[in-house]
């Protein structure tokens, strides 16, 4: 009795929305790859008014905040992005309240990354939303199975390891941390990463190796294990990250064994480890920097909404995803939108030049990497200085509906992608590990360098000086293989320190 009073009240609402909410002359843009057929689907709606309003704005609005500091222009952006997508959203609230109490939409999520909002929605759901008010693009979202491992729960560090890190107490670092030039960094400049955020977005983490463990991000305002939301941003128990994919704080995969995939926490060591499981092997580049744990594709508007509000600093994405085909469109927003909040986003190149799952140009470096401006795009060499046959390679192409360069140059750099030492689960470098997953890490922890060296840096700063200090190794200027050229961390702080 309840449930049809319910439909009928919801009936009436939906038969009385006003001309307020409501514009039925509405032109939107909506994905061809929506089935009217399938009832049920997720999308991403756009509100008309965006912060960055077309589709070349990123880098005409970076030029207006020419001599700013980074954490001023963090907060104006932000409040900018919330107050945009309130009054947006706003206005149609109540319309999207009637369409769930009549069963046409569910899951609505509010996002201020960009204005809009995700939900799950009906046939006839779809059709109203399409006449609301602000309405202008519509993408159906592209979603990633989520674990559903019994033994992946959450883990807590609840008295975290002092560091056992100390420049003076280094007794060696493997290869790549040598020719990274990373310990010249320490001990020239005595710049460690101290002070800096990053965040892995991966996945296979197991939180309580000690190279991890004394560095991992703590969130002050959370309580961790009660269960409860303590600092009122909608995640429970987001003590050190997030897993957004299973609205849960489950990141720890506390069954992981030795010669198992432990990918996420492989490439937080580059970053962020201090030293081998009892030894004074120095393994990460930002050994000082802090780290935190994020799974989330599925819901990429929430993990970098998290991700400014806890102040990160480097976004490191070792996943590549293809025939995104328009979505690639609302990433690249996400992502451009991020990037003006002070994030540096870097992705490793691809592993889709060679074997069973090549792919031909210029669709062998996909999303995130194919993003232009907003994202470093890294591919690698080996210790011989060689590129893997493996390695994705440029250019990549931009003709959406939004987005419309053509022919875009990728990728950005180049870092170490081959037999790279990484930690096993038990902290010991016995991983020996290929692919451009482990190129993006190394940028980070340079990156991370360079923000504590100056955290005043904007993101295209960053960008710039990475560009100018890049040693050429390929064909002489730009290559599709190595981009703009192998990055070292001496010759990048170094510039930053000469500011």
């Amino acid at each position: 009795m309840k449930t049809s009073i319910l439909i009928t009240i919801a009936a009436f609402w939906l038969s009385s929305f006003t001309n307020d909410s409501v514009n039925k002359e509405n032109i939107i843009y909506a994905d061809s790859t929506y089935n009217p057929k399938e009832n049920l689907q997720t999308v991403v709606v756009w509100f008309e008014d965006q912060y960055l309003e077309a589709g070349d704005s990123f880098l005409k609005k970076t030029e207006t905040f020419h001599g700013r500091k980074r954490g001023e222009v963090r907060t104006e952006v932000m409040l900018a992005l919330k107050t945009l997508s309130n009054t947006s959203f706003s206005k149609i609230k109540s319309n999207l309240n009637a369409l769930e109490s009549a069963n046409q939409v569910s899951g609505i999520k509010q996002h201020w990354i960009i204005n809009g909002f995700t939900c799950t929605v009906t046939t006839e759901g779809l059709k109203t939303i399409k006449t609301l008010e602000g309405v202008d693009k519509i993408f159906v979202k592209r979603t990633r199975s989520t674990s559903k491992r019994k033994d992946m729960g959450p883990e807590f560090i609840a008295n975290k390891p002092a560091s056992r890190f100390a420049v003076k107490t280094v007794a060696s670092y493997p290869w790549n941390i040598e020719k990274i030039r990373a310990p010249e960094v320490w001990t020239e400049f005595g710049i460690t990463g101290k002070g800096t955020l990053n965040i892995v977005h991966d996945s296979g983490f197991k939180l309580d190796v000690p190279a991890l463990a004394e560095t991992i991000y703590t969130n002050d305002g959370e309580i961790p294990g009660n269960g409860l939301d303590d600092d009122n941003n909608g995640f429970i128990d987001d003590y050190h990250g997030y897993n957004f994919d299973s609205g849960l704080a489950n990141l720890n995969e506390p069954s992981i064994k030795r010669g198992t995939n432990i990918h996420g926490n492989m490439c937080a060591a580059l970053i962020s480890g201090t030293f081998e499981t009892n030894t004074k092997q120095a393994v990460g580049i930002a050994p000082e920097s802090q780290w935190a744990p994020i799974i989330g594709s599925s819901n990429i508007e929430q993990a970098v909404e998290w991700a400014i509000e806890q102040g990160a600093d480097t976004y490191s994405m070792s996943f590549s995803q293809p025939n995104l085909g328009e979505f690639r469109t609302h990433w690249r927003k996400v992502l451009e939108q991020g990037t003006l909040c002070g994030v540096v986003f870097i992705s490793g190149a691809g592993n889709f030049a060679s074997g069973s799952k090549a792919a031909p140009v210029p669709v062998q470096m996909r999303n995130p990497e194919d993003i232009p401006n907003a994202v470093l795009g890294v591919a690698g060499v080996g210790e011989d200085g060689k590129r893997p046959v493996f390695s994705s390679q440029g250019p990549v192409e931009w003709n959406t509906d939004y987005y419309k360069e053509g022919t875009v140059n990728k990728p950005d750099f180049a870092t170490f992608n081959a037999n790279v030492p990484c930690i096993d689960p038990e902290g010991n470098l016995t991983n020996i590990a290929n692919g451009n997953s482990f190129s993006s890490p190394h940028m980070a922890g340079i990156v991370s360098l360079m923000f504590s060296a100056n955290p005043d840096l904007l993101p295209w700063e960053i960008k710039e000086i990475l560009l100018k200090t890049a040693e050429d190794i390929g064909d002489k200027g730009f290559d599709y293989q190595s981009g703009n050229g192998f990055v070292n961390a001496y010759d990048a702080v170094k510039a930053v320190m000469e500011l």
